[in-house]
């Protein structure tokens, strides 16, 4: 879906690929902690069992991307198709890059370079780009707006997950 089978994006210090099998591992124990997974609005794997079952929703399309820095695995964004309610995107090709960042990686401008590189490689292949964050989530709404997103909405929303309705900021990006 997104044209990155055998490829990789790299920026100043980071690298972009599919995530493979082998990331795992690390993956899980990136999203061992309520205070990372919480914000993207899902709750750690209880056990291994349950964390194949989201690595393989997260890697079945070929639409999610291990975010590193050399060799070691710092997060994860996923790419979702989109279907806008702005009248004027209703019938174009529209995504929405979610990511997550593991604990001891935040505050370091990770986030931000992930998100311009991987914004930047999808407007070259679809019309639009949305990115949503939790109205409390102050560190994913300053990321999305360095990144040229601008705001649309605030629509609620239910998290089973969570147990608790939020409310979600959104934002677009287009060519």
């Amino acid at each position: 879906m997104i044209g990155l089978q055998g490829k990789e994006l790299c920026s100043q210090r980071l690298r972009y690929r599919l995530l493979e099998e082998g990331d795992k591992a690390a993956l899980f124990r990136l999203l061992r902690d309520r205070e990372v997974t919480a914000p993207a609005g899902f709750l750690p794997a209880e056990n291994e069992a349950a964390f194949d079952v989201f690595f393989d929703r997260l890697t079945q399309y070929g639409t999610g991307i291990a975010v590193l820095v050399g060799e070691v695995l710092i997060g994860y964004c996923h790419i979702n198709p989109y279907r806008p309610a702005v009248e004027e995107l209703k019938e174009k090709a529209c995504v929405e890059p979610g990511f997550v960042i593991g604990k001891a990686y935040q505050q370091k401008g990770y986030g931000t370079e992930m998100l311009k590189t991987v914004t930047e490689y999808l407007l070259a292949r679809f019309d639009a780009c949305f990115a949503d964050c939790f109205r409390e989530n102050d560190a994913s709404r300053k990321t999305i707006e360095k990144c040229g997103y601008r705001y649309v909405e605030t629509y609620p929303m239910y998290f089973e997950e969570l147990g608790e309705e939020k409310h979600c900021l959104s934002y677009v990006c287009m060519k």
